[in-house]
């Protein structure tokens, strides 16, 4: 007995068919994941932060105003000139000069010599030029930890330059040539460089560097100064006044010597400094 043969399915029944047989697509999930959080450091308040000190710091930087660099092997020459007339060995200006004005400072010393290269220029072009003002360089040398002591080869080597009327020569290159305290910069070699390019006759240069009684001499200065309670440089005296320690404030200072210079009748001390 044969099974009797079914009819073949509709086209309705086709599609039906064929939507069972496809296999479901998935619609994509939306993610209920919160999104994720930056890193701290990427807050904005920290990017401004950052980049604030980062400026703050340069500032400091550029407010420091180290010494120039030299080229490699080269001294720079300082920008000032001294007439032979208001020179005298460790004096500068006029014998009679209304204001004295005492700088004790040690070559080593960093702020000595801004105090050269910053404020030097001014008071030479206003007052020791015209006759109101003389200084008096007192060097010494107390920073020298070395058994090469260069603070004291310095000086004794400035003693020596003002033997020939050459010491504010010497004086400004080795204060705008300044190197690192006690590194090994002011080697005899350096010393001998800064005498040379200060004009002096090197053989009488020589000789007088070579006298132990000239390095006795400064010692002897440097010991007075310490027991008169100097014991930081630069320290700045006007007629006689208290000594004060540090960079002097150009302004206050600038307007004490207009005073002294007027006849007033207090001895003015220099203005509140800067710490050295």
């Amino acid at each position: 007995m044969t099974r009797p043969s079914q009819p073949p399915p509709s086209r309705r029944e086709r599609r039906e068919l064929g939507r069972q047989d496809r296999p479901i697509r998935e619609r994509p999930r939306l993610s209920s994941r919160a999104p994720a959080k930056r890193p701290i450091w990427q807050s904005p308040l920290i990017l401004v932060s950052v980049a604030a000190l980062v400026v703050g710091a340069a500032i400091i930087l550029l407010g420091q105003k180290p010494a120039p660099t030299p080229p490699a092997g080269e001294l720079i020459t300082p920008p000032l000139t001294y007439a032979a007339d208001i020179v005298d060995g460790e004096l500068l200006g006029r014998a009679d000069a209304p204001v004295l004005m005492e700088v004790w400072a040690d070559y080593q010393c960093p702020v000595c010599g801004r105090w050269d290269r910053e404020q030097l220029g001014t008071l030479k072009t206003q007052f020791v030029d015209t006759g109101i003002l003389r200084i008096q360089a007192r060097d010494i040398a107390f920073l020298g930890t070395t058994s090469f002591d260069e603070s004291l080869e310095l000086a004794t080597g400035a003693r020596c330059a003002a033997e020939q009327n050459r010491f504010w020569q010497f004086h400004d290159l080795v204060y705008w040539n300044q190197g690192r305290e006690n590194r090994g910069d002011y080697d005899a070699g350096f010393i001998a460089a800064v005498a040379d390019k200060a004009g002096v006759d090197r053989t009488a240069w020589d000789a007088c560097i070579a006298r132990q009684d000239v390095r006795d001499a400064v010692k002897a200065d440097t010991a007075a100064a310490l027991a008169k309670g100097i014991n930081s440089t630069p320290t700045i005296a006007l007629n006689g006044g208290v000594p004060t320690p540090g960079l002097p404030d150009l302004n206050a200072l600038v307007a004490q010597i207009q005073a002294l210079a007027g006849g007033a009748g207090a001895t003015l001390a220099p203005a509140a400094s800067t710490a050295p």
